[in-house]
Order: structure tokens, then sequence, then C-alpha cells
């Protein structure tokens, strides 16, 4: 697993809801590296773990990501 991709999702999601694209684009600005599978399963194994949250926006056609409100970064 990608500590630094988790670290910088997890950065990105406290500015504002994003979705898994706009995120993505945000990480490509960095020099961080992954792959767009292993951003996939990170992106899934953080809402897994309950430290993002997923939901829909309808009139959007999306889904977005945003942190949990409980949650405490532990880098």
């Amino acid at each position: 697993m990608n500590n630094k991709l988790r670290e910088k999702i997890i950065e990105i999601l406290k500015n504002r809801d994003m979705t898994s694209e706009e995120i993505m684009k945000e990480i490509l600005k960095t020099s961080t590296e992954f792959s767009p599978m292993e951003f996939r399963e990170t992106l899934a194994d953080l809402v897994r773990e309950g430290i993002i949250e997923k939901y829909p926006v309808y009139e959007n056609k999306k889904f977005y990501f945003k942190l949990k409100k409980n949650f405490v970064p532990q880098f």
C-alpha cells in the first residue's frame, strides 16, 4: 500500500469534498507516483476503513468523497 498516496488523499480532502477525478488531478500536480489501479484501491481502502465517506450528488451524477468528521490524522 502506498502510504504517501493515502496521506495525499487525506490532505486534499481536508480542504473540500471532491470527486475521484478531482482528487487524482490534485495529486498529479505533486510528485507522488501511483498507478490508476493503486489510486482506486487506496480510495476504496480509505472508505472501508471509515476514514473517508463516499456519497452521491445526483444533480452532477457523480460520487463525492469527504473526510469523516471524527477523523484524526496519525502520520
